[in-house]
C-alpha cells in the first residue's frame, strides 16, 4: 500500500514526506491551476528535487466554479476541467479527485434530480479528455455537513453508472464514510471501481496511529483486501504537530499490511 498526506498543506511539506519514507504526494489541484506559468515550473522543479513524486491531486474544482444549479457556465466548466487535467499530467499524476463539495453543491430550491444531471453530463465530458491524458478522475463522496449531493459510496458508484463512463471511478473516503454511517460492504459491492483511498481517524479528522482507535477500521481494510485493492491510501487529516504525526502513521500502515 502507498500512502500521502495533503490536507495540512501542500508542496512545502514534500521534503518532510520523502524524508519519513512517503510515496507520494497528493496535491491541490485547483491551487495548482492558479499558479502562474513561471510559478508552475518552479514547483515541478521543487517537487523533482524533493524526491517524492505527485502521484494523484485532489481539489478538482475550485469553488467559484458552480456545476450545479442556474449558475453552472458549460464552457467555463469544460475549458477549466482541461486546463485542470493537463496541469496533473504534467506534474506526473495519474489520479485526479473529484470531491469538489463547494463546486458541486446544488442550490437551494434547485431541484435535485436536475443537478444529477448536471453531474451525470459533466462526467460524461470529463471522461474522454481524462482518457486522453492517462488520469482516472475518482468521484469523491463527501459528508452532508460538506455538500448535499453524492455523500455516499454508494451514491458515487450510481453517478458513475448513470454517467456510462470508462476512466471515472470512485473513491473511498473512511472519514466520510464513518460520518455517513456507510456500511464498509459497500466496498464489495464497488470492488474493483474503487481506484483511490482517503483515509483519517474520524475522531477529529486527524492522523491514524492505531488499528485499536476506532472499531470500524479492520472491517474496512479487511474488505479493500478482498476486492483486491491495490491502488494508492491518501492520509487527508490535520495536525497539530505533523511531523511526529506523518512518523506515527507509517506505522499505522504497517500494522494494516499484517492484517
Amino acid at each position: 500500500m502507498v500512502v500521502t498526506d495533503l490536507m495540512y498543506g501542500g508542496m512545502e511539506i514534500a521534503p518532510m514526506l520523502a524524508e519519513l519514507g512517503y510515496d507520494y504526494i497528493e496535491l491541490s489541484l485547483a491551487h495548482l491551476t492558479e499558479l502562474t506559468t513561471p510559478d508552475f515550473q518552479s514547483l515541478k522543479n521543487k517537487l523533482y528535487l524533493s524526491g517524492i513524486p505527485c502521484e494523484s491531486c485532489n481539489n478538482f474544482f475550485p469553488p467559484g466554479i458552480k456545476l450545479t444549479g442556474p449558475e453552472a457556465n458549460l464552457p467555463e466548466i469544460l475549458s477549466y476541467a482541461r486546463k485542470a487535467i493537463k496541469c496533473a499530467t504534467e506534474l506526473g499524476a495519474s489520479v485526479v479527485v473529484f470531491g469538489s463539495g463547494p463546486s458541486k453543491n446544488v442550490p437551494h430550491g434547485f431541484p435535485k434530480d436536475l443537478a444529477w444531471e448536471q453531474l451525470v453530463w459533466l462526467c460524461r465530458e470529463i471522461d474522454p479528455v481524462a482518457e486522453a491524458h492517462n488520469i482516472i478522475v475518482v468521484l469523491e463522496p463527501l459528508r452532508k455537513e460538506e455538500c448535499n449531493i453524492v455523500n455516499s459510496v454508494a451514491e458515487a458508484l450510481k453517478l458513475m453508472r448513470d454517467s456510462n463512463v470508462t476512466n471515472t471511478k470512485v473513491l473511498a473516503d473512511y472519514y466520510h464514510m464513518f460520518e455517513e454511517m456507510e456500511s464498509p460492504d459497500v466496498l464489495l459491492e464497488a470492488a474493483l471501481n474503487i481506484k483511490h483511498v482517503h483515509f483519517a481517524n474520524p475522531a477529529g479528522r486527524i492522523f491514524p496511529k492505531s488499528l485499536k482507535e476506532n472499531q470500524g477500521y479492520i472491517p474496512f481494510f479487511e474488505n479493500l483486501k478482498k476486492i483486491g485493492y491495490s491502488e494508492r491510501i491518501s492520509i487527508e487529516a490535520f495536525s497539530d504537530n505533523l511531523y511526529e504525526d506523518a512518523k506515527g502513521a507509517i506505522k499505522f500502515l504497517n500494522q494494516i499490511n499484517k492484517l
